[in-house]
C-alpha cells in the first residue's frame, strides 16, 4: 500500500477512501468505498482523471474512471483565470479562510454583486482564489452529473456509465476544521464512471484501419446527434472528446466524454432559440471537419455533410460556414 499525503499530489497505488454522495432524490445512509490508484493521466485539464480499482465486494467490475474536480491540480482552469500553481501554504491560507467563515462571505459576494469578479479579482489573496477556484470546479462538478442524468438512458451505449458521485475531504493534518460550516469547500468533488478501454477519435489513425475511419466517424456525428436529442448543448466538442472502443469481434464503438462544459436547453427556450444555439455551436462539425481535414494529411477523404436538423427551425437568411479551422 502506498501512503502518502494528498498534498503531496497522488500517487500510483494509493488508497482513496471516497464518501458516496446519494443521487437527487435519493434517501440512504452514507457510504464509502475504497479506490486504489492503478494509473494517472499524464495531462490535466479542468479535472484530474485516474483509473481506479475498487476493493469493496458488491461494486462495479475493475477498472474504473475516477474523475476528480480538483481545484489545486486543475492546471487549465487555473490557467484560464491566471491564478498561480497551488502550495500548500496557499492551501494553509485557504483553509484558515474556509475555517473564519470568511470564504462563505466571499461567495456571498461572488454570486450576488453585479460584476464582483471584474473588479476585484486582480487583488485577491490566496484563500480568495483558491475559494473561487472551489466554486469553478464545484459548477463542473454540477454541470457533469446533470447532463449525465439527462443522458440515462444512452449511458453504456454513446456515453459511459455514471457509476457513482463521490467527494474526497481535504485538510492538511494539523488544521483545526471542527468548528466550521463549510465543510463541503474542504472537499473534492467527483465521479466514478464506466472505464472505456479504448483509443481517442483524434488519434483513429494509429489505431484502426484505413477501411473503418468513415464509419468510425459516422459514429461519432451520430452520437453528437442522439445527445443533441436528449436537450444537450456541449461547448466542448472535438475529436479528443471521443473514445473508441473495439469489442472482441472487430466492431467499434464510439463513445462520447466529458461534459463539463454543456448545458440542457432552457425549459421556455424556444425552437427558433435552441436552432441557433445548436448551429452557432456546430458540434457536428467540430467532428466531421476536424476529422476531415486532419485525415487528408494521410491521403484519405472523409465525407462529411452537416445535418439539417435545426435549419428548419433557424432564419432562413441565416448562413453557417461549410469548413471549420483545424
Amino acid at each position: 500500500m502506498v501512503s502518502c499525503s494528498l498534498f503531496e499530489d497522488y500517487q500510483v497505488g494509493q488508497i482513496l477512501t471516497l464518501s458516496v454522495i446519494p443521487e437527487p432524490g435519493e434517501i440512504r445512509s452514507a457510504s464509502t468505498v475504497r479506490a486504489r490508484i492503478r494509473h494517472l493521466q499524464s495531462h490535466r485539464t479542468l479535472s484530474y482523471c485516474m483509473i481506479v480499482d475498487l476493493l469493496d465486494e458488491g461494486l462495479p467490475d475493475n477498472p474504473v474512471l475516477l474523475k476528480l474536480y480538483d481545484r489545486r491540480f486543475s492546471e487549465q482552469l487555473r490557467r484560464d483565470y491566471g491564478i498561480d500553481p497551488w502550495t500548500r501554504d496557499a492551501e494553509k491560507e485557504y483553509i484558515n479562510f474556509v475555517w473564519t467563515g470568511a470564504a462563505r462571505q466571499f461567495l456571498h459576494n461572488l454570486h450576488t454583486i453585479l460584476n464582483f469578479e471584474m473588479y476585484s479579482s486582480e487583488t485577491w489573496n490566496d484563500g480568495e482564489n483558491e475559494t473561487f477556484l472551489t466554486d469553478q470546479v464545484h459548477k463542473l462538478f454540477d454541470t457533469e452529473t446533470t447532463m449525465y442524468d439527462a443522458l440515462r438512458d444512452i449511458q453504456g451505449k454513446l456515453v459511459p456509465r455514471l457509476v457513482a458521485r463521490v467527494h474526497l475531504a481535504l485538510s492538511l493534518p494539523d488544521a483545526d476544521i471542527g468548528r466550521t460550516d463549510a465543510a463541503d469547500l474542504l472537499h473534492v468533488k467527483g465521479i466514478l464512471l464506466q472505464y472505456i478501454d479504448g483509443f481517442p477519435l483524434a488519434r483513429m489513425q494509429n489505431h484502426a484501419h484505413r477501411s473503418d475511419w468513415q464509419g468510425i466517424v459516422d459514429q461519432a456525428v451520430a452520437v453528437v446527434q442522439v445527445v443533441g436529442d436528449h436537450g444537450v448543448l456541449n461547448r466542448d466538442v472535438g475529436p479528443d472528446n471521443f473514445i473508441v472502443q473495439r469489442d472482441r469481434s472487430g466492431r467499434y464503438q464510439v463513445f462520447m466524454i466529458d461534459f463539463g462544459l454543456a448545458r440542457l436547453r432552457g425549459r421556455n427556450e424556444s425552437d427558433r432559440d435552441w436552432a441557433k444555439a445548436k448551429l452557432n455551436e456546430d458540434e457536428e462539425g467540430a467532428v466531421g471537419c476536424l476529422m476531415k481535414t486532419r485525415l487528408v494529411k494521410e491521403g484519405f477523404e472523409l465525407r462529411f455533410e452537416r445535418s439539417d436538423r435545426y435549419m428548419e427551425w433557424a432564419d432562413e437568411d441565416e448562413e453557417w460556414a461549410d469548413e471549420d479551422d483545424e
